[in-house]
């Protein structure tokens, strides 16, 4: 029991050093001098006989022994945090907060209203709003710093696991001055159609995708689930795309497209939001990959606070 108390003193100093992968860094961190640091790592370290960092690398690293000592501390601190969030549960949401992340295009058009419902019946619970990549997404739910992420490409795995949303379409968006558009006026999706999905029905067929194999496009940078997707639908119809430019944004991507630089694949349910959709045409695509699943991602193992758990719930209530 006394050895686990031991252990329990110095796991905040054995993880800064490990995050930080620098004693001087951790230490100024920590508020203390870089020596009274290092004495306590190696006093963990004589704690259980072996060495948790290796000290000839820049940066330092750890140890294969270490990794089963950070692991440890991982799951104290998700336990410690799971508890925490328990008794908070138990103050019925008159207060506390909700961490919430996503790309652009759901922080800027899909969260607001979720929110805005979500508020009207807690007004005691702050929700506060990240926007990132995939990548930065991740790494706020590993760390804690984020209860709940709504996005497309945040697969599954042994940190996170996903809780189905809903199932979104991938269109085609063309410039309308493109020549290309006078022989697909049958295939041409009108704004109604998209946003009340009825382009949907099996009534309303998909354009031909072999005929944009000498149109430019815009595409979204490498990873960007975008990116593989289409890479994939243009290469299955035959054909590579001829990329004009490159984006990160979707917002961008679909101004840049509006002026007529090139067509772009674009979930359909940002059509709604389209300041200059008037400036496009709209197609169908018959493609497995123009098909993908919206998930929750939240931290797997961690609790789920209760209003996390409403907010979801909530949130259907906008689709």
């Amino acid at each position: 029991m006394r050895g686990a108390t031991m252990m329990l003193e110095k796991i905040d100093y054995v993880y800064a050093v490990y995050l930080e992968k620098s004693f001087s860094k951790a230490a100024k961190k920590l508020f203390i001098s870089q020596p009274a640091l290092s004495k306590i790592i190696r006093k963990a370290e004589q704690d259980i006989g072996v060495s948790i960092f290796d000290r000839s690398t820049i940066p330092i690293t750890v140890t294969p022994e270490g990794e089963k000592y950070i692991e440890a501390i991982k799951a104290i601190y998700q336990i410690e945090n799971n508890v925490k969030r328990y008794f908070k549960d138990l103050n019925e949401l008159k207060t506390g907060s909700l961490s919430l992340g996503g790309s652009s295009y759901f922080c800027s058009f899909v969260f607001p209203d979720m929110i805005s419902r979500f508020n009207d019946v807690y007004p005691g619970v702050q929700c506060d709003l990240t926007e990132g990549n995939v990548g930065e997404m991740r790494n706020g739910l590993i760390q804690g710093k984020l209860d709940l992420v709504l996005e497309t490409g945040l697969n599954e795995d042994k940190n996170i696991k996903n809780i189905y949303y809903r199932t979104e379409r991938i269109i085609l968006a063309v410039p309308k001055n493109y020549k290309i558009n006078d022989q697909l006026i049958k295939y041409r999706l009108s704004q109604k159609e998209i946003i009340n999905q009825a382009f949907l029905s099996l009534a309303i067929p998909a354009v031909p995708l072999q005929l944009f194999k000498d149109t430019p496009f815009v595409k979204m940078k490498p990873g960007n689930d975008m990116f593989r997707r289409s890479t994939q639908i243009c290469k299955d119809a035959g054909f590579s795309m001829k990329v004009k430019i490159y984006v990160d944004q979707v917002m961008t991507s679909l101004n840049i497209a509006s002026t007529g630089i090139g067509a772009l694949f674009i979930r359909s349910d940002i059509v709604k939001y389209l300041p200059r959709a008037d400036n496009l045409f709209f197609y169908k695509i018959n493609h497995p990959l123009a098909v993908r699943e919206i998930n929750w991602a939240v931290k797997r193992g961690a609790y789920i606070s209760k209003a996390a758990q409403i907010f979801m719930k909530l949130a259907n209530y906008s689709i």
